[in-house]
């Protein structure tokens, strides 16, 4: 089955940068430099046998099992059916999470126009012996994370690690506990396909907005 994970790899990457938008150029992360590029992980989980009407570039394809802030467990393919943006944080943070998830809120203001149930945002932690699904249900009270739009997700390590190679993102975990990361933001269409991301921190919403306005068109 690894063979079939890098297999699915190797699609997404030739596959989103034919049709990758131009983003801007990617920050140093908050706490050390990124993990370097091509560096994957071991152990990762497997995956099932292509889901019906899902493409093999669908990150749905994962069979990883999932916990939300409510401790409620739930497979990838649950996000089928709408568009998606994803994201990697950790909620002990300080600096470049804050700033993904306030990026984040800029981009769900160009969206106000749409319905909470046209559009989800889906968090996933990079440090899962922390943030327990109370955790995560504390961080989004504390930030005003809409319960009806936003998603927080932890797993077992390999099977986040497994995620954020196909998503392009590159964490370590330091030795004093803190997490060096890339920072990106994924938008997913209703399939699970990669279309559109955006890297670094601060960056202007406008392109990833359009991007999500020309999917939610063709749902």
């Amino acid at each position: 089955m690894k063979r079939y994970t890098l297999y699915l790899l190797t699609l997404i990457a030739l596959g989103f940068t034919a049709c990758q938008q131009e983003v801007a150029q990617e920050e140093d992360s908050c706490c050390a430099k990124p993990v370097a590029a091509g560096e994957l992980p071991d152990g990762t989980s497997s995956l099932a046998i292509p889901t019906a009407g899902l493409t093999d570039m669908s990150l749905y394809q994962l069979e990883s099992d999932w916990q939300n802030q409510n401790a409620e467990a739930l497979k990838l393919q649950e996000f089928r059916g709408k568009v998606q943006l994803v994201a990697m944080v950790y909620t002990h943070c300080g600096y470049a999470c804050p700033r993904i998830i306030a990026d984040l809120k800029r981009i769900e203001m160009g969206l106000d126009q749409y319905k909470r149930e046209d559009i989800g945002i889906v968090l996933v932690t990079m440090d899962p012996a922390r943030d327990t699904p109370e955790r995560l249900l504390d961080f989004a009270k504390s930030n005003n994370l809409d319960p009806k739009r936003w998603t927080l997700l932890t797993s077992e390590q390999d099977n986040i690690r497994e995620l954020a190679a196909l998503l392009n993102m590159k964490y370590k975990v330091e030795l004093d506990g803190e997490i060096s990361h890339s920072n990106i933001i994924t938008v997913l269409n209703e399939n699970g396909e990669i279309i559109h991301q955006a890297e670094g921190l601060g960056v202007e919403p406008d392109e990833t907005v359009n991007a999500i306005k020309g999917l939610l068109q063709k749902i």
